[in-house]
């Protein structure tokens, strides 16, 4: 069994986690770029649009109108997101494991609390990067916006307040996320450790695919919400027409707080809506999450 940086008591120098932080971050942007456009392209289809047609469709689609650039659309807020998220969700982490480390709770709970703390602060620290992304992702033209065209244009009419939009709910997600996915990594890390027979076949192909559970488990609780928080960024935004041909459709859902526009979403589009793009967010979850994870212990074990 490899070493494991993220047990409770494991003491990690803040700056080497900053930095395995910022590359795990980086490497696992520019792996899923492509399939985190499409993803959010679909989520932000209204039910009319997506019943004409499903991923492939909406691929084609935007590559035949927008160019195969539009693929890395919100590119620079999104690398920008992923590395601070990345070395603000593992420095936070390991500051924080190293604190409570006195604590008498299971390795699995105490991973689980500390893992939702680091997202807190990794939430907030990168959330007006993920407004940013979502908005450049969302304009449809061949034309690509610009970052600083895009930040006038949230402070003109938004204020800083649009920078936040929709952050209590990410705060909430990416603390479930964060925590699912650290507890759930250790729990199989730990039971194929104090496993009997932790030296068969099947139970090193269990101890090498703990990221990639982790990262299953973890979309799959929270998609939901990150469907209606992507929605909430850009219900209320002056360039709404962008977003779908169907835009006068989208006004049933502008000016509405966020739990009812999760129950507007559900009541016009039902239950399912809630859930598309979820294969792409898993086929992203997946390599993002081993690469993240994979490349913070790498760093780690390079930099001694």
């Amino acid at each position: 069994m490899s070493g494991d940086h993220l047990r409770k008591g494991q003491e990690i120098p803040l700056a080497k986690s900053l930095l395995a932080g910022c590359v795990s971050g980086l490497s696992a942007r520019l792996v899923t770029a492509p399939l985190d456009t499409l993803k959010i392209r679909l989520q932000l289809q209204l039910a009319n649009e997506a019943a004409n047609g499903g991923t492939l469709l909406t691929l084609g689609k935007l590559v035949r109108e927008e160019g195969v650039r539009a693929l890395w659309k919100g590119n620079v807020p999104a690398m920008t997101m992923y590395v601070l998220y990345g070395s603000t969700q593992f420095s936070s982490y390991s500051t924080l494991n190293k604190w409570l480390s006195g604590n008498d709770w299971p390795a699995q709970v105490h991973t689980a609390v500390v893992g939702a703390l680091a997202g807190t602060c990794s939430a907030v620290a990168s959330y007006p990067c993920d407004v940013l992304r979502t908005r450049f992702i969302a304009n449809h033209n061949r034309q690509f916006s610009t970052m600083l065209s895009t930040v006038r244009e949230i402070l003109q009419h938004e204020g800083l307040h649009g920078f936040f939009k929709g952050v209590t709910s990410s705060v909430v997600s990416i603390t479930i996320t964060c925590s699912s996915m650290f507890a759930t990594y250790e729990a199989v890390k730990i039971f194929c450790e104090q496993s009997s027979s932790r030296d068969s076949t099947h139970i090193q192909m269990l101890d090498r695919s703990a990221s990639m559970i982790a990262g299953v488990v973890s979309k799959t609780i929270v998609f939901p919400l990150d469907t209606v928080r992507k929605r909430y960024q850009v219900v209320n935004w002056q360039r709404i027409a962008h977003l779908s041909h169907a835009n006068v459709a989208y006004e049933y859902y502008t000016g509405v707080g966020f739990i009812k526009l999760a129950l507007r979403i559900t009541e016009k589009e039902g239950l399912r809506a809630l859930y598309r793009g979820y294969s792409l967010a898993i086929f992203k979850s997946v390599p993002s999450t081993v690469v993240s994870l994979g490349m913070y212990e790498w760093c780690l074990r390079r930099t001694g």
